[in-house]
């Protein structure tokens, strides 16, 4: 048996209407602000040339062509490696948490040769029994036996 959660019906508003006046002061703090106009990069700039140049530390005339000038790139740099470190953490969460355990121990699918009772079926269910259709009759020729599901 499963416990649904429930809602947390017991207010606290306080919170709540912090939260909605934090809402209204930063609204009113992004709208009254004024940015200056976008520069842009200048005419034939190489941006992820410099961010090679940049993240394997070779000098951006080197890997510059005709008319292509290179772009200080530290600040892509730091940006772009922020980012892969954040998407390899949640990679490696991901597989952590797709992985099924029973006791402490890691559960295969039951491929290969290395099958046996610790092993699930991929779509969470139990190991079938070899029945095909409703005769009764086993795929591999024995009888089927009734396990006492719900379907009876």
């Amino acid at each position: 048996m499963t416990n649904r959660p429930e809602l947390n019906t017991e207010g606290n508003f306080v919170a709540g209407l912090a939260a909605v006046a934090l809402f209204v002061v930063l609204g009113a703090v992004f709208i009254g602000v004024s940015f200056p106009a976008p520069a842009g990069f200048g005419e034939g700039a190489a941006i992820t040339k410099s961010l090679g140049a940049a993240m394997f530390d070779i000098a951006p005339g080197v890997l510059m062509g005709e008319g292509e000038s290179a772009v200080p790139s530290e600040g892509f740099l730091i940006a772009f490696e922020i980012i892969d470190v954040v998407l390899v953490a949640a990679l490696v969460g991901s597989v952590m948490l797709a992985r099924r355990e029973e006791a402490g121990a890691i559960v295969g699918l039951g491929v290969g040769s290395e099958a046996d009772e610790t092993t699930v079926a991929t779509d969470g269910g139990e190991q079938s029994d070899g029945l095909r259709g409703t005769s009764g009759q086993r795929s591999d020729g024995g009888e089927a036996v009734e396990t006492g599901g719900d379907d009876a």
